[in-house]
């Protein structure tokens, strides 16, 4: 039998024997002959292919010898006037007649047929395998039928990719379509994919690589730069590249002492069958202490990674941000992750499928906060804290329950030894236990009053007795925190009493000189001391939080000593600290400038805006600075939900023509064309008597983009020329020198018109060109 491959190179065999195809001059002739695959080849074509521009005057000659010399090769015996059965002549040309599955391509195309109506991949890994190189790779002379066949490749290995890719299978073609790739260094699609790919192997940095190179490439041999895909295919790498294996939880605590049984218990549960282990027991039992020491203890076991999240203040609906931030942490991108909660569990359940995962919720209070987290396969668990019993967690997993009572004797003696070291405790015995039996087996009680002894080294155990006695009573836990607050200079104690008033438990330092009204070094140093006293913690670099205990306790000394004046001042201080960074990150992108310190201040704070903006009167002014990052991370719901919260209390025109305009781009990115082209125009008619020309332009910038969207480019002109009539009447373009913030919004007008064809007229090109010089 016969047989041929075209792809990278031109080989004839007969029975397993390779047959001379002589010189490359002939060799090239077959190759567009099989190409061709059944179609006559004209002779001008293969004269075009063997020499080009340099074909001698006896080229017509040389094809037609170079035509008899295969069909003898490919047919011996022939005589030398007879065509055979292979390689006919045609109307001003020749023909190759062969058999379907004695040709790597015909093979190829019917494999890629079956693949097309399976479900699997046997068949586009069967095609690709065929695949050895660029068709006629060793003719080194470009050609029409050669370059559709290799995109024709390309094809087949962007649609195997993306099958791999659904299925979670992207080993399986990851090796030939990156041998394709290599092949055509310049096709943008396929090098996504193969990105992608790449980012599904848990290899980012090799993914960011590949985008690296192409790029270059584009720019040196094409002078272009990425396109939008390849572009987001980095963004994709980039994330994955910080995240792929998040490890979330907080430090371990050095001085964790006592709970050998609830640590023996949960190493047992662990190694059954569960998939949650739940913590419970009274506030300050430690659970919270407990969950992270044996999440550390363990964590090797899951491979892939931690989870973590604090629900203390989430409240029962934090299900959703729970899972919108776990997704974002898995490697989602923002513009990816759902809205609603049950298309949020799928996804999860989806990108943890096969991985080995502990994922730690501290201070879950329902089980619908948990329930998208139950893992669909065995090798992750979800470790709980919680805030109460919750025996309906049985109903959505294998449970293992540890109850996490006070510490006995020993444990709390053994806290103190850990804390205080054993000299100083075994120095003054008999005052030990009295400490312990006021405490009451209380971690938190024991660690301040550790805290307070640590802190005061002069101070003896006895001595911290008799303050217990006195004034302790038997139990009263405000009495512990009261030590720690005693201490304090009064800048320090007065921030104490004040950060009852922020709306969440993680708060940063700048936000302390706020509160107090002072200075940021007094703030810090005020901060410092809290820090010290253990009334407040530091997790992570920047960034503090406090127990709520100890917060209830600073609330109750708040309402006591300051004025209801001092509060609400404290409070309007507060807010206005998160609008002006809400809005400085909003100028700081809309000016593409400081980029990186404005996302980091969005994300630091997106909790606190969130919460603030549901508990502030003007709600508005922290909405409208946060919906350029709302459209960056793909927050839709969150934004649009803001928006309709705002605008319900907005009144005045401006702020409500703004919320309007910001609810129209939500419909926009989500398809809703008809509903966001009203919110445009109602946003222009409410804000017709508010003197706020870039506003306007801004408005009329986004309804060009819509109607343009809806296939109405006349329409979308019209706007874009209005538009542009403002800004040359009320912001003086083209009258002279501009401001930067003018020069940003033409720039932003420019590219709008510039895709409906506005200004192709060089009249108009060269006076707006003028205007940014």
């Amino acid at each position: 039998m016969l047989t041929f491959t075209v792809f990278g190179q031109v080989t004839a065999a007969r029975d397993g024997h390779p047959v001379d195809l002589g010189p490359p001059q002939q060799r090239a002739v077959l190759a567009l002959l099989l190409a061709k695959a059944g179609k006559p080849a004209g002779q001008s074509e293969l004269i075009d292919l063997v020499w080009g521009e340099q074909a001698p005057a006896s080229a017509a000659n040389l094809v037609h010898r170079y035509v008899g010399a295969l069909r003898r090769v490919l047919e011996p015996g022939l005589t030398a006037r007879s065509q055979g059965e292979l390689l006919s002549r045609q109307a001003g040309g020749y023909e190759l007649l062969v058999d379907p599955d004695a040709c790597d391509l015909s093979r190829f195309r019917a494999l890629v047929a079956k693949a097309g109506m399976a479900d699997g991949l046997d068949e586009y890994v069967a095609a690709l395998d065929l695949v050895r190189g660029r068709c006629a790779a060793e003719v080194g002379r470009p050609h029409p039928v050669f370059a559709e066949v290799d995109h024709e490749i390309a094809d087949v290995a962007r649609a195997a990719a993306d099958r791999a890719l659904t299925l979670g299978t992207p080993e399986v073609v990851h090796d030939a379509v990156r041998r394709i790739a290599c092949w055509l260094p310049l096709d943008e699609a396929l090098h996504v994919r193969l990105m992608k790919l790449l980012v599904a192997m848990g290899r980012p940095g090799v993914a960011e690589d590949v985008y690296r190179d192409i790029a270059l490439r584009l720019v040196d041999q094409l002078g272009i730069d990425p396109g939008k895909e390849l572009r987001a295919a980095l963004r994709l790498a980039d994330v994955r590249s910080a995240v792929l294996r998040p490890a979330q939880l907080p430090a371990d605590v050095r001085s964790f002492a006592g709970r050998d049984r609830e640590l023996a218990e949960l190493d047992r549960l662990a190694d059954l069958p569960v998939d949650i282990l739940s913590l419970d027991g009274m506030p300050g039992a430690g659970k919270s202490t407990l969950a992270v020491h044996w999440a550390h203890r363990r964590k090797l076991r899951f491979r892939d990674g931690q989870l973590y999240v604090n629900l203390h203040h989430g409240g029962p609906d934090s299900g959703v941000p729970m899972l919108r931030s776990f997704l974002r942490a898995l490697g989602l991108p923002g513009e990816e992750v759902p809205e609603s909660y049950d298309e949020l569990s799928a996804e999860y359940r989806r990108m943890t499928a096969g991985k080995q995962l502990l994922v730690v919720v501290d201070g879950a209070c329902t089980v619908e906060q948990v329930r998208g987290l139950v893992p669909a396969q065995a090798g992750s668990l979800v470790l709980l804290t919680l805030k109460r019993r919750l025996p309906e967690l049985s109903e959505v997993g294998k449970v293992g329950v540890v109850s996490v009572g006070m510490l006995d004797p020993g444990q709390s003696r053994e806290l103190l030894v850990r804390r205080l070291g054993a000299a100083r405790v075994d120095a003054e015995p008999a005052a030990a236990d009295q400490i312990v039996q006021a405490c009451g087996g209380l971690p938190l009680a024991l660690s301040l009053v550790a805290a307070r002894l640590l802190m005061n080294p002069g101070f003896t155990l006895a001595a911290v007795v008799e303050d217990l006695t006195s004034v302790f009573g038997g139990g009263g836990l405000r009495t512990v925190f009261s030590w720690s607050y005693e201490r304090l200079g009064p800048t320090a104690a007065r921030l104490f009493r004040l950060l009852s008033l922020h709306p969440l438990d993680g708060f940063s330092a700048p936000v302390t000189a706020r509160l107090l009204d002072v200075d940021a070094p007094t703030a810090e140093a005020a901060l410092a001391e809290l820090v010290e006293s253990w009334l407040v913690d530091e997790p992570r670099p920047g960034r503090y939080q406090a127990h709520e205990l100890v917060m209830a306790y600073a609330d109750d000394l708040c309402r006591e000593l300051d004025s209801d004046d001092d509060r609400a001042g404290a409070r309007a201080r507060m807010v206005e600290h998160y609008v002006q960074g809400a809005q400085w990150a909003h100028d700081s992108l809309a000016a593409d400038r400081n980029e990186r310190e404005a996302v980091a201040w969005y994300t630091r704070e997106y909790e606190v805006v969130e919460t603030l903006i549901r508990e502030v009167d003007e709600p508005w002014r922290l909405t409208i600075p946060m919906q350029r990052f709302y459209l960056r991370r793909g927050l839709l719901q969150d934004w649009e939900d803001s928006v309709r919260y705002s605008l319900a209390k907005a009144v005045e025109p401006g702020p409500r023509a703004r919320l309007l305009m910001g609810l129209a781009g939500v419909a926009q990115c989500t398809g809703r064309f008809d509903e966001s082209v009203t919110l445009y125009r109602e946003s222009l008619i409410v804000g017709k008597d508010v003197d706020d020309p870039r506003r306007v332009v801004i408005t009329l910038i986004g309804l060009a983009g819509v109607e343009e969207s809806r296939g109405d480019r006349k329409t979308a002109g019209v706007v874009i020329a209005e538009a542009m009539q403002i800004m040359e009447t009320r912001l003086g373009v083209g009258g002279g020198p501009i401001s930067e913030d003018t020069r940003t919004l033409l720039r932003y007008l420019l590219d709008a018109g510039a895709e409906i064809g506005l200004f192709e007229s060089e009249v108009v090109r060269a006076r707006l060109s003028a205007a940014l010089d």
